[in-house]
Parts: C-alpha cells; sequence; structure tokens
C-alpha cells in the first residue's frame, strides 16, 4: 500500500471519515450560504427580523463555515412550507415500501391460512379491504403531494 501525502494526513487524523461528522460540522457550501441569506431576506420582508438583525445575521450567513452556523442562524424563524412539505414528502416515500410488504405480508398470510383451512366464507376480507384504503390512500396522497411541489417549483 502506498504511502502519498493525503493518506499520511488521514493517517494522522487529520481528516476524519465521512461517517464520523455530524451533519452541522460539515462544511458550508456557496450556495448553501446564499440560499440562508435569501431566506433571512424573506424573514425580513414578513417583518420577522428588524434591519439591523438582518444585517448582522447575512453578516454572519457569509461568513459561517459549517453548515450548523448557517442553521442556528434561523433556529429561532419558522421554517418555509415548502421545506417541511419536501421533507414529509420524501418521508412518506421513504416509508411506502415498507407500507406495500407489510400489507403484502399480513394480506398474503391471511389469504393463504384461509386457503388452507378451505373455509367458504372469505373472511380476510375483513382486514384486506380497510388495509388496501389505507395503501391506496397512501401511494395516491403521495403522488398528489409530489404534483403539489412541482406545480410550486414551477410557479417561482
Amino acid at each position: 500500500m502506498s504511502r502519498s501525502g493525503g493518506s499520511r494526513l488521514a493517517a494522522r487524523g487529520r481528516y476524519a471519515s465521512a461517517g464520523s461528522v455530524r451533519r452541522g460540522d460539515l462544511r458550508a457550501s456557496d450556495d448553501e450560504r446564499e440560499s440562508v441569506a435569501e431566506a433571512l431576506r424573506a424573514h425580513y420582508a414578513d417583518g420577522r427580523l428588524d434591519s439591523d438583525e438582518l444585517e448582522q445575521r447575512v453578516s454572519l450567513a457569509y461568513r459561517a463555515r459549517s453548515r450548523g452556523a448557517l442553521s442556528a442562524l434561523l433556529t429561532d424563524l419558522p421554517a418555509p412550507r415548502r421545506r417541511v412539505a419536501r421533507r414529509f414528502y420524501r418521508f412518506q416515500r421513504e416509508v411506502l415500501p415498507y407500507h406495500v410488504g407489510a400489507f403484502v405480508t399480513v394480506n398474503g398470510a391471511l389469504s393463504g391460512i384461509w386457503a388452507a383451512t378451505g373455509e367458504g366464507r372469505f373472511w380476510p376480507a375483513g382486514v384486506l379491504a380497510p388495509t388496501t384504503v389505507l395503501l391506496a390512500s397512501h401511494a395516491f396522497g403521495s403522488r398528489w403531494l409530489r404534483g403539489r411541489l412541482r406545480r410550486g417549483r414551477a410557479q417561482h
């Protein structure tokens, strides 16, 4: 294994592995600084900040080195609805495959038990019907929210 300058620095601990760094300690990009400055200006326009506080926070935003320092500038201000909606959309899209898996597992097992017992009346329908409604509302709600977020992006 070769010992280049970068690997020696890493061996001495100057570079941390990606897994050991908290999100707030990661370096901020110029785009992230500008995004926070724009958010602060929007809060000023809404009357949440006075001009002195805006000037101070924008100055701190442009000097910030980490994402944590940037987020600290916004902690006492409400999050924009679009950001909350996007986070919710991502969360429920991540959960949807687990919802489908649980639906298939539970209803498949109940239907298999029904088929194995040979009972005439399809008793798993008592579980199948409401869980189908829940899964369909999850899937269509996700699709609806995605459409709303895309239309909102096109309008801005």
